[in-house]
Formats: C-alpha cells, structure tokens, sequence
C-alpha cells in the first residue's frame, strides 16, 4: 500500500519550513491590503470672510458738496415723501425713493430703483451724490448697489445724510422753486417748410 501522499504531489503536507514560509507571505500580504486608519478629521475651518467684497463706499462730507454740485454731480435724494415733506428738499435734487415704511411699520423696496437711476441717469460716467436722512445704511446700499450692479463710476455719499447737509447749507426760498417750461404761441413757420398753410381750420402750431 503506497500512501497517497507519496504519489499526489498536491495533496501532501507541505514540511513545516514551508508553512512558516507560507504564514509569514499571509501576513505580509495583509499588511499591504489592510485598510488604513482613517486620519482624525479635522474640527476646525478656516474662518470665512465676512467683509463685503464689494466696492468701497466713497463719502464726502457736508462742506465738501457745494464744489461737488459745482463739478456736476447732483444731489439723489432717496428718502421717502414723507420725509422729504418733513424737512423740505431742493427742487434740483432728484428724488428717486429707494425703500418706503407703510402704516403698520413695515420696510418696503423700491423694486424699480436701479431702473430709475438708469433712466435719470444713462450715462455710467453721471455723477451722482447719494443721501438719505442720516447718510448711513440707506445710502451706502443704495450706493454700492449703484456701482456694482450698474457700474457707475461716479457716485458718492454725503456723510450725514439730508438732516446734515440742511443743517450745514440751509434751504432758502429760492430753493424751492421749480421752472417749468409751457409752450407759447409764436410765428407760424410751416410756409417756410411745406410751401403751403396746411393748418387747418383754427389749428395753431407752437
């Protein structure tokens, strides 16, 4: 009877040389495909930024706007109408409101501002001085808004606001006047244009 691990040369035990080479190969092996430990995450972040990325507001004070109206720049009064009747306005300002407070206390937008502002103002090179009652939060937003959203290069904001500036430069008569042009009745020229009066009967032109 021969042993059939004399002749199957699969099935014999392999001699303990062998298995120790066999077992150390394993762990070896397992060395390299264990998974590693997880690094500790990390608690702390990095702080964000919370400045505004804006552009810088640009402010001049009261005694500061006169050669600024000199220069061209116009006064944008954007107070509501309520406030301009409290204190009274110039008639050269211009009053595009930027936010009003109904009866119950609530803040509304003006949602059409910036349209307003390009209307009054098409050229992104107009010179705009910005105010609202205290010249703070109200005017640099709608200030910042201006120059980034729109890209108007020339606008600024009156440190104090309205108050300040009345204060400093106060309101005369003459202030609040407002001109305004009517059409009046002159000489006829159409002759000179079509060669012939195509008025027609009692039509006047002007």
């Amino acid at each position: 009877y021969i042993p059939r691990s004399s002749y199957s040369p699969f099935l014999r035990t392999p001699p303990p040389s062998t298995m120790s080479a066999c077992a150390a190969s394993s762990l070896a092996f397992r060395a390299v495909v264990a998974p590693r430990a997880a690094a500790p995450r990390r608690t702390s972040r990095a702080p964000r930024a919370t400045g505004v990325t804006c552009a810088a507001v640009q402010k001049i004070s009261v005694g500061e706007v006169k050669d600024h109206l000199d220069r061209g720049f116009i006064v944008v009064d954007i107070r509501d109408p309520e406030e301009c009747a409290e204190t009274g306005y110039r008639s050269a300002w211009k009053n595009i409101v930027l936010a009003a407070m109904d009866d119950d206390g609530a803040i509304h937008m003006n949602p059409n501002f910036l349209a307003q502002i390009k209307k009054e103002f098409p050229n992104t090179m107009s010179r705009m001085l910005i105010a609202c009652d205290d010249g703070t939060f109200r005017s640099e937003k709608a200030c910042t808004a201006i120059v980034d959203k729109l890209q108007y290069t020339q606008c600024k904001v009156i440190e104090g606001g309205i108050d300040a500036y009345l204060a400093h430069t106060p309101l005369t008569q003459a202030d609040k006047i407002k001109w305004r042009t009517t059409p009046e009745e002159g000489q006829d020229l159409s002759a000179l244009i079509y060669g012939v009066d195509i008025r027609q009967p009692g039509e006047k032109f002007y």
